[in-house]
């Protein structure tokens, strides 16, 4: 083995200790800020929810930062590698590598209507990219997605359309034919506040919280890279709630806090939801029809251990499709389907009343999003 072929080995067993040592990093400071760093609000100034729209993500943007650029650090060591041993003739890398960005546009203007309506402009910019190393019977697979969208209604008001950062890894062994041994690590947040609209002055949501971490061990059945399916046994799913007053209300499962007859904390509300159980994970890529691309992604998860033995028959359901159309290079229309169910998560329940739109509970409901744009989207790699 040469002296070039030894710093090849070295960069992509560097990589591979990067990602590693940034899931544990993580691990620990939401461990941390979650079981240590207590802030009671007994006795304080009732926190100040104001409209925020300079990205109130700052608390953890060391966090943040290092992850995005470990994506970057990885495409560029990866390059690297490929171009530091000179083989006499061609060989195929044993990278493969992606980095897409794109930006979303929509504009409505109304002037002296007389049917009504309002003016408005909304924007998104996204992100995605995954490097891939396999060798032998050994795989490694890194990703990313980030997504930030916003709509403006004339000189009134701001409102956020989507929040997103989506990062994982998995690391495979051959098991036999088309199986794998596997390890699957996932991490889900947002970027900015979220808020009861028009309301925005109640804080719904916030950067970690929720915050979702999942560590799984399985088996993955891939043949080929249209259909992949991942089956855990033995799956780990933490939910952050990286703010107490959220925290206290009992958002996104958590235990509330503990009040007395006055309304006064006893206890304060726990910021990490921990769970314990089954997963499956099923992804489907493939150009269904010239120029016209689909993927799909359903991850269903079953808690073995919750406190109420009537709950644990209850899956979480996340199923995400996205269908591209295909302009040319750069223009491509963008339809995104997502269907969630978590029954920790109480939805509020809304009926008109006397032509007012009024709340008159909350419970766990299916939730549907659906985002169809035109936008450019540029390959970075």
């Amino acid at each position: 083995m040469n002296n070039k072929t030894k710093t090849l080995n070295k960069t992509r067993f560097t990589i591979l200790l990067m990602n590693f040592g940034l899931m544990a990093y993580i691990t620990r400071e939401l461990l941390r800020k979650s079981f240590i760093t207590k802030v009671s609000l007994i006795g304080r100034t009732k926190p100040n929810f104001k409209r925020n729209y300079s990205l109130p993500f700052l608390h953890g943007g060391t966090i943040l930062g290092i992850l995005f650029l470990s994506q970057i650090q990885c495409i560029s060591a990866a390059n690297d590698a490929d171009t530091t041993v000179n083989q006499p003739k061609a060989v195929e890398s044993n990278w493969k590598k992606t980095a897409k960005l794109g930006f979303h546009f929509h504009q409505l203007s109304f002037s002296n209507w007389a049917s009504g309506g309002e003016s408005s402009a909304s924007g998104k910019v996204n992100s995605e990219a995954k490097v891939k190393y396999l060798k032998d019977n050994f795989q490694f697979e890194s990703g990313t997605k980030m997504a930030f969208g916003i709509v403006g209604y004339g000189n009134h008001r701001l409102e956020k359309t989507d929040d997103r950062i989506d990062l994982s890894t998995t690391i495979s062994y051959k098991a036999f034919k088309n199986w794998t041994y596997s390890t699957v690590i996932s991490f889900k947040t947002q970027f900015a506040n979220g808020y009861k609209y028009p309301n925005d002055s109640t804080l719904i949501s916030a950067f970690m919280a929720p915050g979702y971490l999942n560590a799984s061990l399985g088996y993955r059945y891939k043949k080929t890279d249209v259909f992949e399916l991942f089956l855990s046994p033995a799956s780990g799913k933490f939910t952050f709630v990286n703010n107490q007053a959220l925290a206290n209300k009992g958002a996104f499962g958590v235990r509330p806090a503990i009040k007395d007859s006055a309304g006064v904390i006893l206890t304060e509300g726990n910021r990490v939801l921990c769970e314990f159980g089954i997963n499956l994970l099923a992804n489907l890529s493939k150009e269904i029809a010239d120029n016209i691309e689909i993927s799909s992604t359903l991850n269903l998860y079953n808690n073995y251990l919750d406190e109420d033995p009537d709950n644990r028959w209850n899956i979480d359901v996340d199923w995400e499709t996205t269908v591209n159309f295909v302009i040319n290079k750069r223009i491509q229309t963008v339809l995104i389907l997502q269907l969630k169910y978590d029954h920790d998560f109480n939805v509020p329940v809304y009926q008109m009343i006397d032509s007012e739109k009024v709340q008159i509970g909350e419970g766990p409901r299916l939730q549907f999003k659906e985002s169809l744009g035109i936008g450019v989207t540029y390959n970075l790699i």
